[in-house]
Order: C-alpha cells, then structure tokens, then sequence
C-alpha cells in the first residue's frame, strides 16, 4: 500500500511541477511577448504551489527526509530511540488530527460559499490540500509506529540491518 502511495504522489508532484513549468514560461511569454498578460496563470500557480507543498511535505515525511534533532536520540539505546520514535509520531499523530484534518475541515466548512477571484474555483478545492497533508502523514506516522513495534519485537533483526 505504502508503495502505491509513494508512486502516485511522486506522479502527481511531477506532473504539478511540470505543469507550474510551462505556466510560468506562457506568463513570461504572454506578457512580455504578446504584451498581453494572462489573468489566471498566477492564480493556477498559487494554488498548485499550495497543493504541491502539502503533498510534497507528507511525502518527505514519509521518506523521513523531513528536518530533525537526532542529539537526544544518538545518545540513546535502540530500544529507547524506538520508544522516543513511536512518542513523536503520536505527537504527530495528534497535532495532524486536531490542527490540519478537524481545523480543515472547520475551514473548508467557512469558505464553502467562497470562490477564488480569477478562476472562479471553490476555495474548499484549495484548503482541502491541508486535509490531504494531514491525512498523509499520519498515513506514514502510523506506519513508522508499525515498524517501531516490529523493531521493538525482534530487535536482533534491526540492530543486524545497522
């Protein structure tokens, strides 16, 4: 599953970026060249921007790509980094829950009747990239608690790896 979901995440980056590419070469091109600048494009690239961010950061997170203090943890034992582990990602846990997916839907919930300026889009389609952020990286924290747990059962395993 985990791989499924890393593939189409990379896809959907790719493909955003690729895209956010060519749109900022059309703004160039349509107001430098055509002398006619485009009333969308920096809308699409914003909100894609915002997308991108909060896909590309649960991604990160799943790779464990994402800025950490390992002092405290280099100092201790395997089984006490695992258990210092499985606390933060239920920190992590927690705070995804209670701030980006119920504060999200709390906010996509007040800006149901708003609609963006140039392109006309539900604002929710915008806000709702926290959601999916959100729901991601508990995705990855309780698979990194799954694997903590099976480390913690057979630790032989895991310190013959390192």
């Amino acid at each position: 599953m985990r791989k499924v979901i890393d593939k189409i995440i990379e896809i959907l980056c790719t493909l955003i970026m690729g895209y956010m590419v060519l749109d900022v070469c059309w703004m160039v091109i349509a107001r430098f060249v055509l002398k006619n600048p485009s009333t969308t494009s920096e809308e699409v690239l914003r909100y894609l921007l915002v997308w991108t961010t909060m896909i590309g950061g649960a991604y990160a997170y799943g790779r464990r790509k994402h800025l950490s203090i390992t002092m405290l943890t280099k100092k201790l034992s395997f089984r006490g980094q695992k258990i210092l582990d499985i606390g933060v990602q239920a920190i992590v846990i927690a705070f995804c829950v209670i701030v980006m997916i119920l504060g999200d839907l709390r906010l996509v919930q007040t800006t149901s009747n708003q609609i963006s300026s140039a392109l006309h889009l539900p604002m929710p389609y915008v806000y709702a990239s926290i959601l999916v952020g959100g729901i991601l990286i508990v995705f990855y924290s309780l698979i990194f608690i799954l694997e903590d747990l099976k480390a913690l059962r057979n630790p032989e395993i895991e310190t013959a790896k390192q």
